[in-house]
């Protein structure tokens, strides 16, 4: 096999592979054993299938091409390692020559940009000492107590804190907006799920009761085409319920679980609250010393990378959209925007995010940071079961592919653990 490199431009090069007829005679005869294990021919079994044999059965025009794939696809990977090509992405393989005895191709790659990286150790940042204060305990506990309310019919007027079921439409212009429709609705008065100004209008309504009012939308409002104008509003009330917010005694406790005392209950919250804040703290300082480890670096970031990096941004953006029953194409109808609109004022986050990932990247490279086969197979396992628990009925989870995300997700906080340990002030 031989091979050459050109370089191009935004670390970007072009291979080329030359195979001889040598090269070729060991993939068709790796391709032939593959097939022989795979191709049911009566008479032999699996795996001793004899190349002629195979010939006759599913023709040489197959053959010939399932070598081809596996030569272009081993030989690639060999010339990989051969130039010593850390590549990010390929693209443009060209077939120049495709003969019994001689095949020769071209392909771009895209490799890993040099990383100038500055001091990544020792850079003193402080953390800070984490505790929990009262309030925060009585607040935690007053949100369970809350969601314990038990809610029963109220016959009279709706006051704050009391839970409703209602039906509304809302129209601006006369026309009903996009969502503008719902019946029961649930909402509980002062709670403000709805715009400021809306449930004001209901308190002091009973049950069966309707009103038409206007509320003016906020100038931030989710839905551009409608932000700071007059919304028209017909609210049906369905039913009012009065809550009864629980004790914090024994009795509440234990149907909480296997607590046995309002202070065991306080002492879990605290732990949780206090594993909570040490967590966010962990991010924080791992953000502080990834922003003075980024401004003492410098790489040249290949434009290419930039934009996978704002087309994954939008698909994730797109697929929380999706999540609330919205188009893409019609958010940006809505806020009048393009997705190269949204490309140029993402752009300084996605440049940030892939330089962030780069740095990382050479900061394990340089430290020989790795995680085992055995790790990656470990957390690769716990994410499948909790797949097939969670949703027995799908289709099998590509194990190969989580494996590799489990792996890359380990590796990934390695690098975060170390910079983390080896900046600390003491």
């Amino acid at each position: 096999m031989l091979t050459k490199t050109k370089e191009l431009k935004n670390s970007e090069v072009e291979l080329w592979v030359e195979l001889n007829e040598e090269d070729l005679k060991h993939y068709l005869k790796k391709t032939g054993d593959r097939l022989s294990g795979v191709v049911q021919v009566d008479g032999f079994r699996a795996g001793k299938v004899p190349l002629d044999v195979l010939r006759k059965n599913i023709g040489d025009q197959k053959i010939l091409e399932e070598a081809l794939e596996f030569a272009v696809t081993d030989s690639l990977a060999n010339a990989l390692r051969k130039e010593k090509l850390e590549i990010i992405s390929s693209s443009g393989l060209e077939i120049t020559e495709n003969t019994p005895s001689s095949v020769k191709y071209s392909i771009k790659l895209l490799l890993f940009p040099e990383v100038k990286l500055g001091e990544y150790k020792g850079l003193g940042v402080s953390k800070k000492t984490i505790t929990v204060e009262e309030k925060e305990l009585e607040d935690a506990l007053a949100r369970i107590l809350e969601s314990r309310t038990d809610f029963k019919e109220f016959d009279g007027p709706a006051q704050t804190g009391h839970h409703l079921e209602i039906d509304f439409e809302v129209f601006n212009a006369g026309q009903l907006i996009e969502g503008g429709k719902s019946e029961n609705h649930p909402l509980i008065l002062g709670k403000g799920g709805f715009m400021p100004g809306f449930e004001e209008e209901l308190l002091g309504l009973s049950k069966g009761q309707s009103k038409n009012f206007s509320v003016k939308a906020p100038e931030d409002y989710y839905q551009k085409a409608v932000a700071g104008k007059n919304l028209d509003f017909r609210v049906t009330v369905k039913s009012v319920k009065a809550g009864t917010v629980p004790k914090l005694d024994a009795d509440f406790v234990k149907s909480l679980g296997n607590f046995t005392s309002p202070e065991e209950l306080k002492n879990v919250i605290r732990d949780n609250l206090k594993i909570e804040k040490e967590q966010k703290e962990k991010d924080r300082l791992r953000l502080e010393i990834l922003d003075i480890i980024d401004k003492k670096s410098e790489i040249q970031i290949p434009s290419k990378l930039i934009d996978e990096q704002l087309e994954s941004m939008i698909s994730n953006f797109d697929n929380n959209l999706h999540e609330q029953g919205m188009e893409l194409a019609f958010y940006l109808a809505q806020v009048k925007k393009t997705r190269d609109d949204l490309k140029k004022s993402w752009y300084k986050q996605a440049e940030s995010q892939v330089k962030r990932g780069l740095i990382l990247r050479e900061i394990g490279k340089r430290e020989n940071l790795k995680v085992s086969d055995e790790e990656a197979k470990k957390a690769a396992n716990s994410l499948v079961a909790r797949y097939l628990v969670g949703a027995p009925n799908k289709q099998e989870p590509d194990v190969e592919k989580i494996k590799q995300r489990a792996g890359d997700a380990l590796l990934h906080e390695k690098i975060l653990e170390f910079i983390e340990k080896a900046n600390l002030s003491i």
